[in-house]
C-alpha cells in the first residue's frame, strides 16, 4: 500500500519547524497591536463586503486574508488607505483563481486574451470595457477599479509604473505558468526549479501587493524606484520566502490537483518529502535574512516600507507555520 498519504504534510516536522522558529525569538505581534489589528479589520469587512458585491466572481473567502494582510502589514494607516491596499490583495486572489480556474472557465486562447485586456487595464483604466457578467469580465472590473483608485493615488507619479511593471509580470506569469502546466499534463516533463521559481515568485503576486501598497502610501522618492536595484531585490526575497513556504502547505493538495510546485520539483531531483519540506522552510528564512539586509540598505525614503515588508515577512512565515493561507484549511488539528 503506497504511504504518499501519510508523507504529504509531515506535520511532525511542521511541528519541529515552528517550535524552532518561535525560539529564534522573531519578531511577533504584541497583544495591544493585534487587538488593534482585530478592530481594524472588524472595521473594514463591510466596506470590501459591499465593494465585493459589485464585483461577485471575487470569492467571499478571499476577503478576511486580504483585510487581515493589509491591516497587519500597514498597522498605521487611514481606513481608507488599508481599504484600498485591501483591494489590491484581492487582485492577487482573483487574478489567481481565474488563472487556476477555481472561478470561471476560460479556454487558454481566451485566458490569453483577457489576461493582456487585465495588463492594459492597469495602464490606462479606461482604455477597457468590462460590461460582461462573466467571472472573467467580473474581474477585468474590479481590476479597472482599483487601477483607476491607484491612478489617483498620493504615490502615483512615483510608484505607478512599479506597480504596473509588477502587475504586468503577475498575469504573464500565470500565462507561462498555464503553458507549463499543459506540457506536463501532455507529456509529463517537469520545469526545473530554477524556471520555476523565476515565473512563481512574481504570480505570487506579492511584488504586486508591495508596490500597490507605495503608490497608496505615497513616500518622497525622487528616483526611479523601476531602476532602483534594492527595490527590486527587495520585492524578490519578499515574493520567494512566501512562495517557498505556500508550497510547503499546498504540496498535498496541488499535486492531487495535478499540479507541480518546488517541493514537487524537489522530491523529484531525489529529496524526500520531508526533506523537501525542510529545504523550503531553509530558503524561506534564507530569503527573510535576505530581505531584512536589503530593507536595512534601501534609499532613506524606501525605509519605513522596507521595515514593513520584514515584519511582513515575519508574519507571513508564521502564518504559513499554522495555516495555508491562499486555501484554509479544515483539519482541526491544523486549526487547534
Amino acid at each position: 500500500m503506497s504511504t504518499r498519504s501519510s508523507e504529504g504534510r509531515h506535520f511532525g516536522v511542521v511541528r519541529e519547524l515552528k517550535n524552532q522558529y518561535a525560539e529564534a525569538q522573531s519578531p511577533g505581534v504584541p497583544k495591544e497591536q493585534l487587538e488593534r489589528i482585530q478592530a481594524r479589520v472588524k472595521e473594514l469587512l463591510p466596506s470590501l463586503m459591499a465593494w465585493r458585491e459589485r464585483f461577485p466572481a471575487i470569492m467571499a473567502s478571499r476577503l478576511k486574508p486580504a483585510t487581515l494582510g493589509s491591516v497587519a502589514g500597514h498597522p498605521e494607516v487611514t481606513l481608507e488607505q488599508h481599504l484600498l491596499i485591501a483591494k489590491a490583495g484581492l487582485l492577487v486572489f482573483a487574478v489567481d483563481d481565474i488563472a487556476d480556474g477555481e472561478i470561471g472557465s476560460l479556454e487558454d486562447a481566451e485566458m490569453h486574451r483577457v489576461f493582456e485586456r487585465y495588463v492594459e487595464t492597469a495602464r490606462a483604466p479606461d482604455s477597457q470595457e468590462w460590461t460582461g457578467t462573466d467571472e472573467g469580465s467580473l474581474v477585468g472590473g474590479a481590476v479597472q477599479d482599483v487601477a483607476r483608485q491607484l491612478h489617483a493615488a498620493p504615490g502615483a507619479g512615483r510608484f505607478l509604473a512599479l506597480w504596473q511593471e509588477h502587475f504586468r509580470r503577475m498575469c504573464s506569469g500565470h500565462l507561462t505558468e498555464l503553458r507549463d502546466k499543459r506540457r506536463y499534463q501532455r507529456e509529463g516533463a517537469l520545469p526545473t526549479l530554477e524556471h520555476y521559481l523565476d515565473v512563481s515568485r512574481w504570480t505570487c503576486g506579492a511584488p504586486m501587493y508591495h508596490s500597490a501598497a507605495l503608490v497608496v502610501l505615497g513616500p518622497e522618492f525622487a528616483a526611479d524606484p523601476l531602476q532602483e536595484p534594492l527595490v527590486e531585490h527587495a520585492l524578490s526575497d519578499m515574493a520567494l520566502l512566501g512562495r517557498w513556504m505556500n508550497d510547503v502547505r499546498s504540496l498535498e493538495r496541488e499535486r492531487a490537483e495535478g499540479k507541480v510546485n518546488s517541493l514537487t520539483l524537489l522530491c523529484a531531483a531525489g529529496m524526500s518529502e520531508a526533506d523537501a519540506e525542510r529545504e523550503a522552510v531553509k530558503r524561506s528564512g534564507e530569503h527573510l535574512e535576505s530581505l531584512a539586509d536589503v530593507a536595512g540598505r534601501l534609499p532613506e525614503p524606501l525605509r519605513p516600507w522596507g521595515k514593513t515588508l520584514v515584519a511582513t515577512g515575519h508574519f507571513s512565515r508564521m502564518f504559513y507555520m499554522q495555516r495555508e493561507f491562499h486555501h484554509p484549511e479544515s483539519s482541526s488539528r491544523e486549526e487547534a
